[in-house]
């Protein structure tokens, strides 16, 4: 078997007609029966999978200005103009042979004990109790290593002394646009969403112009021990398209000691099989500042951080992902994404069959433990002017912030009505499963009010009307959630005093100047229906 080059095919992808396929990088660009979606083995390398595609657009193909990327959204390239395109780098993405490996230190690394291809995965990090028991044994095909490599490179957790993180930290948040049909209709090209999310050349202009300043396994490592001077790795110091390459593991993949039958992902019967890789610590030390244009980032006075998954994906997550809020004092300036922002500021409309949303996912991780892997979708909103988009705005960031007071109304009168004044576990208590109902249960109320805001931005009764709807729900929400849990038999204490008066408390709770202030409601005392 020829080692694999990942411009060949070796992706797993599902075509128009439902039939699965492998496919080469630009095959993205066939027209008849076109490829609609990606098909890996697990959720994180097609996570992994769109992220090459778009970074290798965007380093090998990306638009010259906002014309020529319009033209590409509406009409893709020829599949052999974009292969001659990939050609260029065909000699950055060997996986094996004797040169230069994709994503691996150019050091054969012989001296570094092997390591079961196990702990190449965030997920298992060589544990024994994964599903596959034997999958050290086994082994994975060649294609599935090129994922797993990427996957790790992409979103490498710390991992001790010397075991650099990636570009963007461990475990990043990526957001995406997606297009999507109309309900019911067929589903669109991938190619428009991989499109929808790279940004014009200018934007990645620098003087660092060598190829191993965007893919530095094609150079020495920059290696980043104690002892170096220089060994940080900012992106005035190479090409700013390596944030899609970034390399903070020393990795080399064991093509030695293969051999052959079923992937132990895939399940699919290979000519090869990688059993084992080597490693070594203090790779390359990304540092300095940068942005990545696949993540929101908050910034505060010293620094810009890339946003990091913290459970399920919801909207509250809205302000900072979609749009940035307004900066409140002892916050730290949240900035989506700059895909997300190009295509809202591209002129590109909803249409009668096509909708756009919002694509979220990554690892929820604990330095090196992973959490959860979480992924999640929101609609993305078209309007006609920027002081339409900006009254907009404005009327969501106060949906999303009412929200969250009554949220946190919620919460405090439980507390309230669970425990005494004095009882420790009043600010020990673990109230997660408040905000794992509350967000997904008004989801869908917030997204309908959302679709009426846009088609008449400017009304201010229209306006406030949402907002009287939006304080009728959550003044409900809250209370129907209060008598669910507030005599529950898993409290051992139970004091109907006490939980009268917790009650009395939320209603007032619900109608306080700040929830007033953000659904522009009279500040003059109210009486509860309830």
């Amino acid at each position: 078997m020829m080692p694999l080059n990942l411009l060949d095919p070796w992706i797993p992808a599902i075509r128009a007609d439902q039939s699965k396929a492998i496919i080469a990088p630009w095959q993205i660009a066939e027209i008849d029966n076109p490829i609609i979606a990606l098909n890996a083995a697990r959720p994180d390398f097609n996570g992994s999978l769109v992220q090459f595609l778009i970074g290798l657009l965007q380093t090998a193909y990306a638009p010259k200005d906002r014309v020529q990327w319009r033209q590409r959204f509406s009409k893709p390239p020829v599949p052999e103009e974009l292969q001659e395109a990939f050609e260029r780098y065909r000699h950055a993405f060997h996986l094996d042979g004797d040169g230069p490996r994709f994503m691996q230190d150019m050091d054969s690394l012989t001296s570094q004990k092997p390591l079961p291809i196990t702990v190449l995965l965030i997920d298992t990090a060589g544990s024994e109790t994964h599903f596959i028991k034997n999958l050290p044994e086994q082994g994975i095909a060649p294609a599935m290593a090129a994922m797993a490599l990427y996957t790790l490179q992409t979103n490498a957790p710390a991992g001790g002394a010397g075991n650099r993180t990636s570009l963007r930290g461990g475990g990043p948040l990526t957001t995406l646009v997606m297009a999507t049909p109309e309900e019911g209709k067929t589903q669109l090209p991938l190619w428009q969403t991989l499109w929808l999310n790279v940004l014009e050349a200018l934007e990645f202009d620098s003087d660092n112009q060598r190829d191993e300043d965007i893919f530095p396994w094609l150079g020495p490592t920059r290696t980043s021990e104690p002892s170096s001077k220089t060994h940080l790795t900012t992106p005035d110091g190479v090409n700013p398209l390596q944030m899609f390459w970034g390399m903070p593991r020393r990795i080399r993949l064991d093509f030695d000691a293969v051999g052959q039958g079923e992937c132990g992902l895939s399940g699919v019967q290979s000519e090869v099989l990688v059993r084992q890789y080597r490693a070594k610590n203090y790779g390359t030390n990304y540092d300095g500042g940068w942005i990545h244009t696949l993540s929101p980032h908050n910034r505060d006075t010293a620094s810009i951080i890339p946003v990091h998954p913290r459970g399920a994906i919801h909207y509250r997550h809205w302000l900072g992902l979609v749009q940035a809020p307004q900066s409140r004092p002892g916050e730290k300036q949240r900035m989506p994404a700059r895909t997300i922002t190009h295509f809202l500021n591209s002129g590109i409309e909803s249409t009668k069959h096509l909708r756009f949303r919002l694509w979220a996912f990554g690892y929820d991780l604990d330095k090196m433990k992973p959490r959860c892997w979480y992924e999640g979708t929101m609609p993305l909103f078209h309007l006609d002017t920027l002081e339409q988009r900006q009254r907009f705005e404005s009327a969501t960031e106060n949906l999303v912030r009412a929200a969250g007071e009554f949220l946190g109304n919620l919460r405090s009168c439980l507390k309230e009505a669970w425990f005494d004044s004095e009882d420790p576990r009043r600010t020990k208590a673990d109230m997660g499963f408040l905000d794992a109902a509350f967000w997904p249960d008004t989801e869908n109320e917030f997204y309908g009010l959302l679709d009426r805001l846009r088609t008449d931005a400017g009304n201010d009764e229209l306006r406030k009307q949402i907002f009287l709807e939006w304080h009728r729900t959550f003044d409900r929400y809250t209370k129907d959630a209060f008598h669910r849990h507030a005599d529950t038999k898993q409290i051992a204490e139970q004091n109907p005093k006490r939980i009268a008066r917790a009650f009395r408390q939320l209603k007032n709770f619900n109608f306080k100047k700040d929830i007033k202030i953000l659904l522009e409601m009279p500040l003059k005392p109210e009486k509860s229906t309830q």
